[in-house]
């Protein structure tokens, strides 16, 4: 099992040095990161134009100096190796050319933010036969519904329909009232987007010249799929005369695991579904993973599997001290 999947490090500087330890000793060929790189922010109200700008500079100075030249140092010695990450809800997208940059500087390093690139794996390079293992691939999808936050660079409507989570005012243009850091890219909503995830990819992202088969290929949401395991959080009670949701995950993203049936769906967003949930769960054929987070308590949550395997998988909880 030579695969681990984490996500909702938060910036926890220490909890990367540790996955990185990790990925050394368990001698591990394939790192997925499902989102929210960055560390929040203190005041996530505060959407004033130099609360808005301090929030970016201080994402964008992890990323300078803490992120960038942790995994370059060890990605440079780790050449087989790599790192397969988006960004998440929590994460400003202004800051998403740097993690491109370095993107085009490290072979071993994919922000797959809208983009599908090819799975390079050690297995394939040990493999006698050409055919031995399955060429796949990785996509990535960063999108979560409305209800997350005021930043807005990273969410969308469901559908057209347009509803506001329970708990939040119908009548609220979250659009308009939201923080963006970033003019918005397109006017989609996650359903449309994942009808046609091929035209998608084709549209907007940076795409390998192979066609996208979501059978062939492990994709990265930071949403996980509603009203499984995998979104699984405390009870909210009521909000005036409705019950609220127990679950935060994407309809749309179910859906689309439902009929497409892809290769393997790893996601993040709700950090608590590891304790109150599962860390995963299969819908259809397709086996679908939520690591969890436990950022807050300095406990890396990480899942080790078989990326040729996907039902060989294992959850550990390891404490940084």
């Amino acid at each position: 099992m030579n695969a681990v999947a984490v996500t909702d490090l938060h910036g926890n500087s220490q909890l990367y040095e540790l996955l990185l330890r990790i990925v050394d000793l368990w001698k591990i060929s394939s790192v997925f990161i499902s989102g929210d790189l960055a560390p929040g922010v203190h005041e996530p109200t505060d959407i004033s134009v130099v609360g808005v700008a301090e929030a970016a500079d201080n994402q964008r100075s992890f990323f300078t100096d803490v992120f960038v030249p942790m995994f370059d140092l060890f990605l440079s010695s780790h050449r087989q190796t790599h790192v397969y990450a988006i960004m998440g809800n929590d994460d400003r997208r202004v800051n998403e050319p740097l993690l491109q940059e370095f993107d085009d500087a490290t072979r071993n390093f994919h922000l797959v933010n809208d983009r599908m690139v090819e799975f390079r794996n050690a297995q394939q390079i040990r493999a006698f036969f050409p055919n031995e293992v399955p060429k796949l691939f990785v996509a990535g999808y960063p999108y979560v519904p409305i209800g997350g936050g005021l930043l807005m660079d990273w969410v969308k409507h469901e559908d057209h329909v347009g509803l506001m989570p329970p708990g939040m005012e119908s009548l609220m243009d979250i659009d308009s009232s939201g923080i963006r850091t970033v003019k918005r890219r397109f006017d989609s909503t996650i359903e449309e987007d994942l009808s046609d995830f091929a035209g998608y990819l084709t549209k907007w992202g940076v795409t390998s010249e192979a066609t996208y088969d979501p059978t062939k290929t492990i994709h990265l949401f930071h949403a996980p799929p509603y009203n499984t395991p995998l979104d699984q959080i405390a009870p909210q009670g009521r909000f005036d005369f409705v019950n609220l949701p127990d679950h935060i995950g994407s309809t749309a993203i179910r859906r689309f695991i439902e009929n497409k049936q892809p290769y393997l769906a790893l996601c993040g967003h709700c950090h608590e579904a590891v304790v109150l949930g599962d860390y995963r769960t299969d819908i259809g054929e397709t086996r679908c993973v939520n690591p969890g987070s436990q950022a807050h308590l300095d406990v890396l949550s990480i899942v080790q599997f078989d990326p040729y395997e996907t039902t060989e998988m294992k959850q550990f909880f390891i404490n940084v001290k």
